[in-house]
């Protein structure tokens, strides 16, 4: 019981906090993550890709590709770039990756291109592998630009809001690869983007009334 009202207090104060601080005093982690299908129930993480944003510069140390060391391939090396190989040889433990992401977003607000799909898997990999609850900040570019496009009512077609598409329409160029880290890079110069649009009062707040929100990953009961 202390331990909820505890969370449910500082989810408040951030939430009290974000309405006065600007977008750039936040620290956030831009996350991609690679998958071998689409329903989180059934397929697996096979990659993940992040980099930081601090004080508004996307930090290229912080940048980081991991592969997963239960990664089936299989016909999908052509999607992710990645072969049985590279999972031999430098996969790393999920369970491992997953408490190390956990670290860095404590302090840190995530960005993503698609949240269902990528909150959906981590919830599936928190209640796989029994880590402890934790409660996160989340920003989602596509929902970010599909409120956009709402706001000016321009019709969007079929397609228009996957990230390369969405990148476009700032004048971002294409990436030649797909890869995690790739996406992560993409998603975050694609965030900034949004932002210059926004201009430069811009809060966190004004980003989580566009597409944004709190989750909670919770281990197995």
């Amino acid at each position: 019981m202390l331990s909820r009202f505890i969370q449910k207090l500082k989810a408040w104060y951030l939430a009290h906090q974000s309405v006065k601080r600007r977008w750039s005093e936040w620290d956030y982690l831009v996350l991609d993550i690679e998958t071998s299908g689409l329903n989180a129930k059934q397929d697996h993480i096979v990659s993940v890709g992040w980099v930081c944003i601090q004080n508004g510069v996307i930090e290229l140390d912080t940048a980081r590709h991991i592969v997963l060391d239960n990664a089936q391939i299989g016909d999908n090396v052509g999607i992710h770039m990645i072969t049985d190989s590279d999972v031999q040889q430098h996969g790393k433990r999920q369970e491992s990756v997953l408490r190390y992401l956990r670290h860095l977003l404590r302090n840190r607000v995530l960005v993503v291109h698609h949240a269902p799909m990528e909150l959906g898997f981590l919830k599936q990999s928190w209640l796989e592998h029994a880590l402890p609850t934790f409660s996160l900040s989340w920003l989602d570019t596509l929902a970010i630009e599909r409120s956009k496009a709402n706001r000016a009512q321009q019709p969007i077609q079929d397609g228009g809001f996957r990230l390369d598409a969405c990148r476009e329409r700032y004048g971002l160029p294409d990436y030649q690869g797909h890869d995690a880290l790739t996406d992560a890079l993409a998603t975050a110069e694609l965030l900034l983007a949004q932002i210059a649009y926004q201009g430069r009062d811009c809060r966190l707040y004004d980003l989580n009334q566009m597409g944004g929100g709190r989750t909670r990953l919770v281990p197995r009961s």
